[in-house]
């Protein structure tokens, strides 16, 4: 039984090398959100302005761009959830929102 071929470390070692190289260069496909965007009013009479709704949540986008600044626009998005929040409106009403940057959104 010594022509028996054995299945050694070193293999399993090479074969992990290999699969990892060939994966590395792949690029994972992001996922688009559905999203909508919706006018909160105008900022300059304590509103907030325009908001993004995903998934029943609501963030303040910090790079929405004109085009989209619609109320109850329909789109898909990417974005990042940035650490800080928005505050709205009079000081005492409380209305804070978390930011998000938007990197990548299309009409739906």
């Amino acid at each position: 039984m010594k022509n028996q071929a054995t299945f050694r470390p070193a293999y399993l070692l090479l074969m992990i090398f290999i699969n990892i190289h060939l994966n590395s260069g792949c690029k994972k496909e992001e996922q688009w959100i559905n999203a909508t965007v919706l006018d909160f009013g105008n900022p300059k009479v304590d509103g907030c302005g325009f908001v993004i709704e995903i998934d029943g949540n609501i963030y303040f986008p910090v790079n929405l761009g004109e085009k989209y600044q619609t109320d109850k626009k329909e789109v898909k998005l990417q974005y990042n959830i940035l650490e800080d929040m928005h505050a709205c409106g009079f000081p005492q009403s409380g209305a804070k929102y978390q930011k998000a940057s938007i990197k990548e959104i299309r009409d739906r």
